[in-house]
């Protein structure tokens, strides 16, 4: 029950917010005890003296409505809400519009009307719960939106299970009233548990009043019907081992419920990372604020850099900037009373039945970030994202050093069609390594290897370069750093590493065919170097000689115009170890390293003549 402990302290650090959408950085309000969050179809419209004046269908973005809510779950038995409620609750003759109704149905209004009658009877009872139970008394609510035509009768009866909400013409809607939250807090223990008495919660160790049953649906989504805590231990197959009864076996305190499912809704719509309904969650104690695992490195940056400070620009800036921004976090954890970090993943096979907790874990604060860190430094490599504001004319942002975004790597080795379902998978894995601080696992590195040197020759190139070569890289310098030798983006013209000096060769290769190339051409024309990559990695002593002699009409008109591809071949040539050359057998993950390092390198020297070309002009 560690998990629940966590979430109630999160509730009791973060009490005060209750109730207060107005808080900065927050999406969802944190519910107040005895509150939960519905969609509501329809809005009434009443006057102090709970006349009726309009009504209206809600649009979907403002449907979802926090109201008290009653701490049972719904059976076959009539179980109302206090204030707000489903037609079949509020509506005085429900019962007439449906066929064939049944004893629920028929006691649903009369259960309603009891509990709201409690809380009209309480001293300093609000407003809104006495101009209410004056309109449900005195008025049918089916009726009056017949006979207003505010609603046909047709669309009434598709409608019967959704929820209404009332307010005051010219008053603060009731849903975010702080008068309203306090009244119902006060009276919530005699509306349900006024004779109730007092045994051990097994969630906080303390004596409280407990529930067998609790209602622990709405986690992932305020429409989530599945439950983080259930049982069904009265019909058909049960086992209680040593029990005689189901609640001797676990039994939670009503408060500890209602904590920690609140906390946990609300941790989850603020900053869970919801999968096909597979929620991942990482959340700091004392309101500290942690980098998302599933921001990439210039993402996870930006959150903490100022709007104003200049994009870094170099290798070594953008490793400044993310030391900068992490211990901003370290010294967020060591001011806090408590540097903790807990990580949940949940997850269920249907929109019904049973949540599952598929992983949960805790940490210090500082070991969190230190693994963030890690990640983040491990894989680092040049990258840049699409820019897809323009669907048609896809461009590209500014490049940063760092490892890309979770999905995306998913995406550079699983490829653009990936399911639903796999993705979830996928995410769930690299999740685990990096809140472990663990390598990637095997499999990624091998799927994207192969898919960089199979997708040479079918994607656009900048497409193959930015969405699956350098991503790969990161996945590639993931595994290999976590060993002795360090893998970075720049080119290190040293190294004699036999799968890292042919992937340079194959990148002169492109450059010096691809530098022959119109402008047009660039844009469609495929070079050798590109189209042989996949044999190249397979077999690349006799395949470079092939692409040696494809080269031939290329490397004339190079050496025409100056260009210095032979020259940097032969150097390449000649710092391989020897009998490395001479092997045809596969090449290793280095070979992209060295292939994407030596095309950055390229690239950049491409760009300073450019730099150095326009500045001859200027003078």
């Amino acid at each position: 029950m560690s998990w629940m402990e966590q979430l109630v302290q999160t509730y009791d650090e973060n009490e005060r917010f209750a109730g207060r959408d107005d808080v900065e950085g927050m999406k969802v309000a944190l519910s107040p005890i005895g509150y939960s969050i519905h969609d509501a179809w329809l809005e009434v419209v009443l006057r102090e003296n709970g006349e009726f004046i309009d009504a209206f269908e809600l649009p979907k973005e403002e449907r979802a409505t926090p109201m008290p809510c009653t701490p049972y779950p719904r059976t076959s038995k009539a179980v109302p809400h206090p204030l707000f409620d489903k037609i079949a609750y509020v509506s005085k003759d429900y019962h007439k519009f449906i066929e064939n109704p049944k004893k629920k149905d028929m006691e649903s209004y009369r259960a309603y009307k009891k509990l709201l009658t409690k809380w009209v009877q309480q001293e300093d009872s609000p407003l809104i719960v006495r101009a209410v139970y004056a309109y449900i008394s005195q008025h049918d609510l089916i009726h009056d939106l017949l006979e207003r035509k505010i609603a046909t009768k047709g669309k009434i009866t598709s409608k019967l299970s959704s929820v209404v909400r009332f307010r005051i013409e010219g008053r603060i809607d009731p849903w975010r009233d702080k008068e309203v939250q306090d009244s119902y807090k006060k009276i919530y223990s005699s509306l349900f548990y006024e004779n109730a008495s007092k045994s051990l919660c097994y969630g906080s160790g303390k004596m409280m009043v407990t529930i067998e049953k609790p209602d622990t649906r709405g986690i992932r989504t305020h429409g989530d019907g599945t439950r983080l805590i259930s049982s069904n231990d009265e019909d058909n197959f049960t086992f209680r081992g040593r029990f005689v009864l189901g609640k001797e076996c676990l039994s939670i305190g009503e408060e500890t419920v209602q904590k920690s499912m609140n906390a946990l809704r609300w941790l989850v719509e603020n900053q869970g990372k919801n999968v096909d309904g597979r929620v991942f969650l990482v959340w700091g104690r004392n309101s500290v604020s942690i980098p998302s695992v599933f921001d990439d490195t210039e993402g996870l940056i930006h959150k903490r850099r100022p709007m104003e400070a200049a994009q870094p620009d170099t290798l070594k800036m953008w490793a400044q900037n993310l030391h900068k921004a992490l211990d901003g976090y370290r010294h967020d954890f060591r001011r806090a009373k408590t540097s903790q970090v807990n990580v949940i993943i949940l997850d269920a096979v249907t929109d019904k039945g049973r949540l599952s907790i598929c992983y949960y874990g805790e940490m210090a604060g500082e070991d969190f970030i230190e693994r963030i860190e890690k990640w983040h430094t491990a894989g680092q490599w040049y990258q840049r994202n699409q820019d897809t504001r323009d669907k048609k004319n896809p461009g590209w942002y500014p490049p940063y050093f760092g490892v890309p975004s979770p999905r995306k790597l998913v995406y550079a080795y699983r490829g653009d069609n990936i399911s639903d379902k796999q993705m979830k998978m996928e995410l769930h894995r690299i999740f685990f390594s990096i809140v472990q601080g663990v390598p990637l696992p095997a499999d990624m590195e091998r799927m994207a290897f192969s898919r960089v040197v199979k997708r040479a020759i079918c994607d656009p190139l900048e497409k193959w370069e930015h969405l699956i070569l350098e991503p790969a890289c990161s996945i590639i310098c993931n595994r290999l750093n976590r060993k002795k030798e360090v893998y970075t983006v720049a080119l290190n013209e040293r190294k004699t590493n036999r799968s890292y000096l042919f992937g340079r060769l194959l990148a002169v290769a492109d450059q010096m065919e691809r530098e022959t190339f119109t402008a047009e051409e660039k844009g469609s024309r495929i070079t050798n170097a590109m189209r042989y990559m996949n044999i190249f990695s397979s077999r690349p002593v006799s395949t470079w000689e092939t692409i040696q002699k494809k080269l031939l009409p290329y490397q004339a008109k190079r050496e025409k115009y100056g260009g210095k591809e032979i020259a940097l071949i032969d150097e390449i040539i000649s710092m391989f170890d020897d009998g490395d050359f001479c092997s045809n057998a596969p090449l290793e993950v280095e070979f992209l390293l060295g292939l994407s390092c030596q095309r950055h390198a390229l690239r950049k020297e491409r760009e300073e003549n450019k730099k150095d070309a326009m500045r001859e002009e200027n003078k």
